[in-house]
C-alpha cells in the first residue's frame, strides 16, 4: 500500500498505515515533495525514492496535496495518470480526482447547485469589471463573506460589513480565486463523514463568534432533520464520485434547511476519530481492498 502525503508524520496517514499493517499490507508513505517525474527514452520514469515503483503497490491513498500557498496538484495529477494506465493499484477517490482534479468551493457550489443539493448562494468574477459591476449592483446585503476558491481550516475567510472593509479584504485576492457570499445565519454546523457511500457519523461544531454565529443553546435537531443530513451528504458524494469525504453541513436558522458548506476529498479525521470512537481509517482501506 502507498500514501502519499505531505507530511509522514501527521495523523492520519500515520492511522492509514497502521490500519494498513493490520490488514496485511506492506506500506510505504511517501511525500509529494519527494516524487520526480520525467521522460527517459520516451518512457514515463517516477522516481518515489529507495527504488520503489509505482507498479510495486495494490493499493493507493493519496492525502491532500497543497500546503502554505504551494501546490503538488500537477504531480498528484500526473502519479493518478499513470497509475490508471497501468490498472493495477485501486486508488482511494481516484474516479473523483480523475474527474475534478480541482474541486475547490467554487466547482462544488456550481454541482450541487445543478443537482439540486442545497448550498451557499456565491459570485465570483474572472476579471476587475466583475468587481466594479458587483459594487454597483450587489448581489447580496452586508454582511458578506468573502473566501478563496481554495483553503482549509477557515484562514482564507473573512466576514466584511461595509464597502471599506469589502475593499481592503479584496486587495489580498487575485481576481478568479475569491468567492463572495451572504452570510447566513447559522448556529450549529456539522462534520460528517462518509466512506464507500456509507455514514459514518458526524460531529456538532458551534459557528465561531468572528463569523457572528447566532446566538443561543445549541439543540439536538429531530431524527427527521438529521436522516435529510444524512441523505444531502450520500447525494453530495455520490454527484463527486467520492469514496471518502469529510462534509460541513451547516443548519440555516432562516431557512430552516441544510446547506451543504464544503466537500473535503482528504479531510482529516483525528477529532472524528478520538470523539465518536468510528476507525475511520479502516473503513477507507476496506474501500480499496475490496
Amino acid at each position: 500500500m502507498l500514501i502519499l502525503t505531505r507530511f509522514v508524520k501527521e495523523y492520519e496517514p500515520v492511522r492509514l498505515a497502521e490500519e494498513g499493517r493490520k490488514m496485511g499490507y506492506e506500506v510505504d508513505l511517501v511525500k509529494y515533495g519527494q516524487i520526480s517525474l520525467g521522460v527517459s527514452g520516451g518512457k514515463v520514469e517516477i522516481d518515489l525514492r529507495k527504488k520503489r515503483r509505482l507498479d510495486d503497490y495494490e493499493v493507493v491513498v493519496m492525502r491532500a496535496s497543497s500546503k502554505k500557498g504551494s501546490s503538488m496538484v500537477g504531480t498528484k495529477t500526473a502519479v493518478l495518470e499513470m497509475l490508471k494506465r497501468d490498472g493495477r493499484a485501486k486508488v482511494l477517490n481516484g474516479e473523483s480526482f480523475e474527474k475534478f482534479p480541482l474541486m475547490g468551493k467554487l466547482e462544488q457550489g456550481l454541482v450541487l447547485a445543478k443537482y439540486g443539493v442545497s448550498t451557499v448562494d456565491f459570485v465570483s468574477f474572472g476579471s476587475k469589471s466583475g468587481w466594479e459591476d458587483f459594487e454597483k449592483e450587489p448581489w447580496f446585503n452586508f454582511p458578506m463573506v468573502v473566501k478563496g476558491r481554495f483553503g482549509s481550516h477557515g484562514r482564507a475567510v473573512k466576514l466584511v460589513r461595509d464597502w471599506d472593509g469589502f475593499e481592503e479584504v479584496m486587495k489580498g485576492y487575485k481576481t478568479g480565486e475569491v468567492l463572495v457570499q451572504p452570510k447566513l445565519k447559522i448556529k450549529q454546523w456539522y462534520r460528517c463523514i462518509v466512506v464507500g457511500g456509507k455514514y459514518l457519523g458526524e460531529m456538532r461544531h458551534r459557528q465561531k463568534s468572528k463569523y457572528e454565529g447566532e446566538e443561543g443553546k445549541l439543540v439536538k435537531l429531530s431524527e427527521k432533520k438529521m436522516r435529510r443530513l444524512r441523505e444531502l451528504c450520500l447525494k453530495a458524494c455520490e454527484l463527486f464520485a467520492i469514496d471518502y469525504a469529510g462534509l460541513d453541513v451547516a443548519w440555516d436558522e432562516e431557512k430552516q434547511d441544510w446547506i451543504v458548506l464544503e466537500i473535503n476529498r482528504t479531510a482529516q479525521f483525528k477529532y472524528f476519530e478520538k470523539r465518536t470512537g468510528v476507525n475511520v481509517a479502516a473503513e477507507m482501506i476496506k474501500v480499496v481492498a475490496k
